[in-house]
């Protein structure tokens, strides 16, 4: 008798949560390669033509890594685009690269669109783009390439140039890794494989059995009742502390990469007021600066346009270790209350389901 319970458990586990948990890890594993790969060629060097002009008396096909700031000046066959930046111009081979799409306004989680280069339908022209990787010389012009270990990197963006590097840094995740295109099919697989399992036994004698069934079917949507909503509203919150969290961490790690000079600003010195502001929020960053003071962190090239001056409120090393700690507490937060909203309307629904027999 309780083998179709436990048949539509399994199924459970495995359509809502070994499925849909598989996806997240590669969602959110990709996402990592992508900030990785942006802050490992935020210290590459702007593409100048002289670059170029080198790598061609000297014969070599490998040019080197180099970012270049510009805009899409035509399209050259199905995968290549021709890039302009400030003198000089560069293809970009998109054959095996993704295209990413950022979307204007403030960097956060999920404003980065991924795209397949197929599926882009039409490419305006003028459109600001950010390129990094490696170049290689194919009859006599440069192309950026997405070749082995060196992932292509191509940003179309609002044209703000100031700040591009942070900005991929701080938006490029998603909202929530668990929802993905694997989650929603496995869902609906889910939902359709336990209700045929219903339909099989709906003339049961035992309404428990069907009632188990059943509730297993609707674990998707448990969660969204009350009393569990309380819950539910619980892990969103500490969904979205946990993914600010993870942000800050990778921001205050990208000063530590790229800049030229870190000291610490004197009393009453005031910091450059283009420069970029990162630190704990509210009364724990006032405690920050108190005891660690103002960290500065200048960048190697000020004339890049690209380039970011940081201003930290503290010591980078330290806040990174609290931010990450408090992003796995808030993700474990996050964890269980959405496991306290799926049981308390689980156990709830079932006793209604009884006081009706």
């Amino acid at each position: 008798m309780l083998l179709p319970i436990y048949v539509a458990f399994a199924a459970a586990l495995i359509f809502y949560l070994v499925i849909p948990v598989g996806g997240a890890f590669r969602l959110r594993s990709r996402w990592r390669r992508f900030r990785q790969r942006v802050a490992q060629l935020s210290i590459a060097p702007a593409l100048r033509y002289r670059d170029l002009a080198s790598a061609a008396m000297e014969g070599r096909k490998r040019v080197g890594r180099f970012r270049l700031l510009g805009t899409i000046e035509a399209i050259e066959g199905q995968h290549r685009v021709w890039v302009r930046g400030r003198g000089v111009s560069a293809l970009v081979d998109l054959s095996r690269a993704p295209l990413y799409v950022a979307a204007p306004g403030p960097a956060e989680a999920g404003s980065i669109q991924r795209l397949r280069w197929a599926s882009v339908s039409t490419m305006v022209e003028g459109t600001s783009i950010f390129v990094a990787g490696l170049i290689v010389m194919d009859e006599g012009r440069p192309v950026f390439v997405d070749e082995g270990d060196e992932a292509l990197i191509a940003v179309c963006h609002d044209g703000e140039e100031k700040g591009i590097v942070s900005r991929l840094i701080a938006s490029g995740r998603a909202r929530n890794e668990y929802w993905n295109y694997p989650t929603i099919v496995s869902l609906a697989l889910g939902v359709a494989a336990i209700s045929g399992l219903l339909l099989l036994f709906r003339t049961s004698a035992f309404s428990t059995l069907r009632a188990f069934i059943f509730l297993s079917g609707a674990i998707p949507i448990l969660p969204f009742a009350p009393p569990g909503l309380v819950f539910f509203f619980a892990y969103n919150r500490l969904w979205r502390m946990a993914i600010a969290s993870r942000m800050l961490r990778d921001l205050l790690g990208l000063p530590l990469r790229y800049s030229a000079e870190r000291r610490v600003l004197l009393e009453g010195e005031v910091p450059p007021q283009d420069a970029t502001w990162l630190g704990l929020p509210g009364a724990e960053a006032d405690m920050r600066i108190e005891s660690e003071g103002l960290t500065l962190f200048t960048p190697t090239e000020p004339s890049d346009p690209s380039a970011e001056t940081f201003v930290v409120r503290g010591r980078p090393e330290s806040l990174m270790r609290l931010v990450e700690r408090r992003a796995t507490l808030y993700a474990a937060g996050a964890g269980l209350s959405f496991g306290l909203a799926l049981v308390l309307n689980f156990g709830l629904a079932f006793a209604i389901w009884r006081s009706f027999l």
